[in-house]
């Protein structure tokens, strides 16, 4: 029986209103967490939803992580069933359940994070564009994140993007301006100029090297999410998912992210939490003032304000509660009209202040002090700063003290350090993993190439990527290709099979497009003769196990219709086996039908799907007709005058992707062939080496657990002799880190493949690791940013001068409220003692103080 007397009154009010709509806000400390975790385990008790009905979001792995522990230990194994999820990772599952259908999309695409898209820029910039890939980025994913908040969706991708660009220039800016600045805050006016001019044009690059690749970046998985969800049908289908639907952190919600969410609010019975003084994302588009005031007038919810403290000492929230009424006096007076309080017994120390003569003073008054404090475990320290430039410059300041500081050298974590997915070692270890599932994936293999290749120099890989050879019909991973490296020519095969009457085109529907539990219940085939007709055709019905559910609206066959046409789905994909044996496989966006083929013949018992390979069609036409406003098959078969037009039946499908088949063929494959052949025999033999070794790790990618394959990797590669070689034995542990948390992370009921796509997902959107201060005690040297929903019992808060927090940039903007933010979050994150300090000369200049510091209250702070 759940016990909710464990919470406070207004706790218990969130916990027990099942029936309407929430607003609740938390301040830091009041036990947000557990209040969500109560309330979901009574919506799971009352029977008010099943687990799979309620829905969950937060913004970080790490939040997402302490909410699915917090749900479990409250409900137990039902909990376990909560859809618990960060909101790009829901983005991401929304994308996936419906590319197949509504999108120019790879059913196979993969996440590129941060570092992966920078890379991809750095390929594509004008040589002549002096500009940070960093700021590059900042300005895509800008004007991206316009386009879906304007609603600029046209279907014409690069008509689109010059909409967007040029009311950019009309009504924002002065937010793209401040956008164009190098890691020193300086103006690039090439790029904010320019951008009106040329822009679309290197968008529409990035976007097409992405697709090439079959990736996605981080801003699209809102924007692709959004775009979906403008479709009626879909966003009914998933707003019919879900009863109860929780976001938390809601303060650091975008407008854009909020508008796609509404489109799932359907009859749910929501609840909004967060804290409108956390708000510290502001300049990425947060503005929760708005959300709320959008939220209130739609829902009319029940407001619950949380003021019970139960994190920090009483004087810690006494201060951090005064600081604030200080800072925002009209709004908290507002939202607080009873205070704040603490429930902890403990009176606690006074917040130390220390004003340094300068930055090394200030680096060795924290350094000593820490030696001093009465602790054991170091991860319960911690060292915020506004930004990473400080950070980093502590850390410097750091290692030389403990050069000639007595005793051992206090254990620091630099906030680099914990993005563990993204340290040097561990990115070359997963470009090898993703090449292993992505044979498209040219980021991945440049990558590699830069470290574990002989022999393909940057004039090489310039030569690979110039337009001679992408008109020709040539990509960079084509060289590790086993057929292009047999043949010479990546379509050689293609062509061979059409002259031996050998290609089979399929499609199948299906009970969903989650392709590892979902049943075929159409599947249509047909083998074409040399001319390009159809010689053969194979079309069936298949009875499922269970109703088709709310697919039917997708594909129009009814349980009934089914039961009275379908055959057992083992005799028909037995037939089907033996009708495709031995031929070429075609179809448009073939890899999802593949991976359910393959499924679904596992379930039964039956053995794999045997052909020789397999063409896609989406993958032909990006590759020799880029610069389409799309790529749907329902466009290719427009421009293609195809005379079956694709609809959501199988036949009609596989009968239009055979018409553009031999449309590419004839005008871009064929013509193509002497070139393309050339280009490949130049550098065939230096890939041989990595060739061979990428054909090893391919083969065992569908036999080997994630974990198994990362070690094959780190030993088959050379990479385990490279980094010995360089004595560097860190990244050796890093490595062996890696195939530890995978074999963690690893779930033997899912199919190896499958297995190793949901472990790349999980690292690409990983962001911060503070979890690897469990396992090694360290002390964190982070920003605020990074600190957010953490805590510790002691935080040195550095660097509270004038221009440094808050910023020379909001100061010069006249506009602070976000520095105030900033600092409130920075103050709050301590549960024992406060310890903060700034530099009088900093970089031959004098400074003062922070002006924040006087928002302290004067009885609770000591000046040392």
């Amino acid at each position: 029986m759940l016990e909710l007397m464990d919470l406070n009154d207004r706790q218990r009010a969130a916990a027990e209103n099942l029936d309407g709509h929430i607003l609740l806000t938390a301040p830091a400390g009041t036990g947000k967490t557990d209040t969500l975790a109560y309330r979901i385990a009574n919506i799971l008790e009352s029977g008010c939803a099943e687990p799979e009905e309620v829905l969950c979001l937060t913004f970080t792995n790490k939040a997402c992580q302490e909410m699915r522990e917090r749900i479990e230990r409250r409900a137990g194994e039902p909990g376990s069933r909560v859809y618990v999820k960060t909101f790009h990772s829901f983005c991401y599952d929304v994308i996936k359940s419906e590319a197949k259908r509504h999108l120019d999309l790879f059913a196979d695409f993969v996440i590129f994070d941060e570092v992966d898209c920078r890379t991809l820029l750095r390929e594509i910039m004008p040589e002549d564009l002096d500009v940070p890939a960093e700021t590059l980025a900042r300005v895509i994913a800008f004007t991206k994140e316009k386009q879906a908040q304007w609603d600029i969706m046209s279907g014409d991708a690069q008509a689109d993007r010059r909409a967007v660009i040029a009311r950019i220039y009309r009504e924002a800016r002065d937010e793209l301006a401040r956008l164009c600045v190098d890691d020193r805050y300086q103006q690039l006016p090439k790029l904010r100029d320019g951008w009106e001019i040329w822009g679309a044009s290197l968008l529409g690059r990035y976007d097409a090297r992405l697709a090439e690749a079959h990736g996605l970046d981080f801003t699209d998985l809102i924007v692709r999410a959004k775009a979906l969800l403008r479709q009626l049908e879909i966003a009914r289908r998933w707003a019919a998912r879900f009863r109860y639907i929780n976001i938390d952190e809601v303060q650091d919600t975008s407008l854009l992210e909020y508008g796609v969410l509404e489109r799932i609010f359907g009859e749910s019975r929501l609840l909004l939490a967060g804290d409108p003084f956390q708000t510290i994302y502001e300049w990425r588009g947060s503005h929760p003032e708005r959300v709320r005031e959008q939220f209130v007038a739609a829902y009319h919810p029940q407001e619950i304000v949380l003021t019970e403290n139960y994190r920090s000492t009483q004087r810690l929230l006494t201060a951090s509660a005064c600081a604030l009424e200080r800072l925002f006096p009209a709004r908290v007076a507002a939202l607080y009209p009873d205070g704040l309080r603490a429930e902890s017994q403990e009176l606690g120390e006074r917040i130390e202040i220390k004003g340094a003569a300068d930055f090394n003073e200030e680096a060795q008054w924290i350094y000593y002090r820490i030696l001093s404090l009465p602790v054991e475990n170091y991860a319960r320290v911690a060292i915020l700063t506004r930004s990473n430039r400080y950070t980093k410059e502590l850390s410097a300041q750091f290692r030389t003290i403990s050069r000639y500081a007595e005793g051992e050298p206090l254990p620091f974590l630099l906030i680099d350090d914990t993005r563990f997915f993204r340290r040097q070692e561990i990115k070359d270890a997963l470009a090898f993993l993703k090449l292993t599932v992505n044979r498209h994936d040219t980021v991945s293999l440049l990558r590699v190439l830069g470290r574990f290749a002989r022999g393909i120099g940057p004039a090489a890989i310039r030569t690979i990527s110039s337009e001679a050879y992408r008109r020709a019909g040539v990509r960079i991973t084509d060289y590790l290709d086993a057929l292009t490296r047999e043949t010479g020519d990546p379509f050689a095969r293609l062509v061979e099979a059409r002259a031996a009457e050998n290609v089979v085109v399929f499609d199948v529907e299906a009970t969903g497009v989650d392709t590892t539990r979902d049943e075929i219940i159409q599947i249509a085939g047909v083998r074409l003769a040399a001319d390009g007709s159809i010689k053969e055709k194979f079309m069936h019905y298949i009875r499922p196990e269970r109703p088709v559910g709310k697919s039917v609206r997708v594909h129009g066959l009814t349980d009934e219709f089914l039961r009275e046409n379908g055959e057992p789905a083992a005799e028909v994909l037995r037939a089907f086996c033996t009708f495709a044996a031995g031929s070429v496989i075609v179809g448009h966006n073939v890899t999802y039908d593949l991976h359910i083929l393959a499924s679904h013949l596992a379930r039964l018992g039956l053995p794999p799907l045997a052909y020789d390979t397999y063409y896609d069609t989406l993958d032909i036409f990006r590759r020799f007709h880029p610069n389409l406003r799309c790529h749907t098959l329902a466009y290719l078969g427009q421009v293609c005058e195809v005379q079956h037009a694709s609809s959501h039946d199988a036949f009609d499908d596989i009968c239009a992707t055979a018409e553009i088949l031999q449309y590419a063929v004839a005008r871009d494959i064929e013509p193509t062939a002497d070139a393309r052949r050339a280009c490949i025999a130049k550098y065939l033999a230096a890939f041989a080496p990595l060739a061979d070794k990428m054909a090893l790790l391919r083969a065992q990618a569908g036999e080997l657990r994630p974990w198994q394959l990362l070690g094959q990797i780190v030993l088959e590669t050379g990479m385990a002799d490279y980094y010995k070689k360089r004595r560097e034995a860190q990244r050796i542990e890093n490595l062996r880190d890696l195939f530890r948390r995978a074999k963690e992370l690893d779930d033997r009921e899912v199919p190896p493949q499958d297995a190793i796509f949901r472990f790349l997902r999980y690292t690409t959107l990983s962001t911060t690791d503070l979890e690897a201060l469990s396992k090694k005690p360290r002390i964190p040297i982070i920003t605020v940013h990074q600190a957010k929903g953490a805590e510790f019992d002691y935080v040195f808060l550095a660097g509270l001068q004038q221009g440094t927090f808050p910023g020379l940039a909001a100061l010069k903007r006249g506009n602070v409220d976000e520095e105030k933010r900033l600092f409130y979050v920075a103050i709050t994150r301590a549960r024992k003692k406060l310890l903060i300090s700034w530099s009088q000369f900093r970089c031959g200049h004098c400074q003062q103080e922070s002006e924040f510091l006087r928002a302290l209250p004067a009885e609770d702070v000591k000046r040392v």
